[in-house]
């Protein structure tokens, strides 16, 4: 399958030092161009990507439709950073630099110890599509990062607003470009919603969220087997916001060979978004001080911050009950 095809899925992630001024950032720039050209892109047949810094790997390919590092547990991977990161550095246009002949690639642009990028081939015996990020700097248009393709002469730069997944902030000892919410890997748009939900509880009632018309107009409501109670919109609202946005902590190998908690479980949550698979969530008991969450549609194992696990099971009276301030508030913002 030619690249062409591809690049909507292909990726490079990079973590950049930030410095403040290189020595060469005002060197005359010879051209704009794109680091890999046209007949390039159409000869090559890739199948993945890995970034690699100082003594760290991540190997990252796709499977299901799904974008997974591989060297981490399989966990999932932002498929929009994916694309946008892929797409700068296989087809956008960036300026080539006019090198100065005593100028050292290493020490001048920070290439030393930036990160590598491979961009991986079907045919494994096939090189790699190399690259090198190097320093962040000043430039007219902005901010700008140094990349040299490994084999070819010249340095280009390329705009670092492009690159934004590299520059912000990440959870500590995590791979980049990782999607970090709690249903990572699955279709949960806001804008759609669910259809219903279920929360069965290991030691109690099972509740069923639905849509019910009532006196003319659709409201959400609870049944619980022995009765049926509106929910309260706002905390139905906030629930749902926190499902589609809050981040996990952590994740671990999901063929865990100790106990997580999850057998059997405190309650497993199954949310039914329109037009696509089920959302299976299961809420892990506390286990030596940690709770993890298991989203059994993407197959992640992940720990969950300290008090999430009543925001994600919630109890009858927390989303029926006007007793209280709305436990959801903070993601309603």
């Amino acid at each position: 399958m030619k690249a062409g095809f591809l690049l909507a899925g292909l990726l490079t992630g990079l973590l950049l030092l930030e410095r403040s001024q290189s020595p060469v950032a005002d060197d005359a720039l010879l051209a704009h161009r794109p680091l890999v050209s046209a007949e390039e892109r159409d000869e090559l047949q890739l199948n993945g990507f890995a970034l690699s810094q100082a003594d760290k790997r991540h190997e990252y390919r796709r499977s299901d439709g799904t974008w997974r590092c591989v060297t981490a547990f399989g966990a999932i991977a932002n498929p929009r950073e994916v694309t946008d990161l892929s797409v700068v550095l296989l087809s956008q246009r960036a300026a080539l630099r006019a090198l100065d002949a005593s100028a050292s690639l290493n020490a001048d642009f920070g290439f030393d110890d930036g990160l590598r990028v491979d961009f991986l081939q079907s045919d494994a015996s096939a090189a790699p599509l190399s690259f090198q990020l190097g320093d962040v700097v000043s430039a007219p248009s902005g901010r700008s990062v140094f990349v040299r393709r490994l084999g070819f002469e010249g340095v280009w730069e390329l705009d670092a607003e492009q690159l934004w997944p590299l520059l912000r902030e990440r959870s500590p000892g995590f791979p980049p470009l990782l999607d970090q919410r709690l249903t990572a890997g699955c279709v949960l748009d806001p804008a759609r919603g669910i259809t219903r939900a279920f929360i069965d509880f290991h030691s109690g009632p099972s509740l069923e969220l639905r849509p019910r018309e009532l006196d003319g107009e659709v409201r959400w409501v609870l049944i619980d087997g022995a009765e049926e109670r509106p929910l309260l919109p706002y905390r139905f609202a906030g629930w749902m916001s926190f499902l589609q946005r809050a981040p996990y902590a952590g994740f671990v190998n999901p063929a865990p060979q100790r106990e997580r908690g999850l057998t059997p479980p405190i309650a497993r949550v199954t949310l039914f978004p329109p037009d696509e698979v089920p959302i299976e969530l299961t809420l892990g008991r506390e286990v030596e001080g940690e709770v993890f969450l298991q989203n059994r549609t993407s197959g992640m194992l992940l720990l969950l911050p300290e008090g999430w696990s009543e925001l994600i099971a919630p109890s009858k009276a927390a989303l029926t009950s006007t007793d209280g301030p709305n436990p959801w508030e903070r993601w309603l913002r």
